[in-house]
């Protein structure tokens, strides 16, 4: 069965904020990009599982000012909310998606349907500054840890005024000793 969005603000069973549709009509986010292979070659399908993904990762990782405007389980998003207010301090309509969300959610799709891995794979690298096989010394890169993000830098710059990103796990440094 196909998957279908649902972007009804508010919604308690809404999936995504934004649709294809808006993603991709004239003057929508799409048609305003020069760089956008990734999202108009993708399949209808693939396009729609990206909006729907994009939409999870962005509630999953985001701590977004304000608060819901319906706790309960009638509203499945994160979003509307009331307290939250953009950049020149007018607060956003409590019963709509604000566009910088839309556009965020566009972007992010996008990034997930251009990338050839699993974007929630960590790099096989990360975290190794060194490793010797004389004696094996093995170094990590505490610094590297917190480098890696499922958002790209596109996608933190339109969230950032609205909210925080979460901290994932910290820097670990495992010791390995030669026995």
């Amino acid at each position: 069965m196909a998957l279908t969005i649902i972007a009804t603000p508010g919604a308690a069973n809404a999936n995504s904020y934004t649709t294809k549709a808006e993603a991709s009509a004239v003057g929508g986010y799409w048609e305003t990009r020069l760089f956008r292979t990734s999202w108009t070659g993708a399949a209808v399908a693939d396009r729609n599982a990206a909006l729907v993904w994009s939409t999870q990762i962005l509630d999953d990782w985001v701590d977004w000012i304000g608060s819901k405007v319906d706790d309960r389980d009638d509203q499945s998003l994160r979003w509307p909310r009331y307290g939250a207010t953009d950049v020149d301090g007018d607060d956003f309509d409590s019963d709509e998606v604000p566009s910088f969300l839309k556009d965020a959610t566009s972007e992010l799709a996008g990034h997930l349907l251009g990338l050839d891995a699993d974007p929630t794979a960590k790099p096989d690298t990360q975290g190794f500054s060194e490793l010797k096989v004389g004696s094996l010394e093995l170094k990590v890169d505490k610094h590297d840890r917190d480098e890696y993000t499922l958002i790209p830098d596109s996608v933190v710059a339109m969230i950032e005024p609205y909210g925080r990103i979460r901290q994932r796990g910290g820097p670990s440094v495992a010791d390995v000793v030669r026995t």
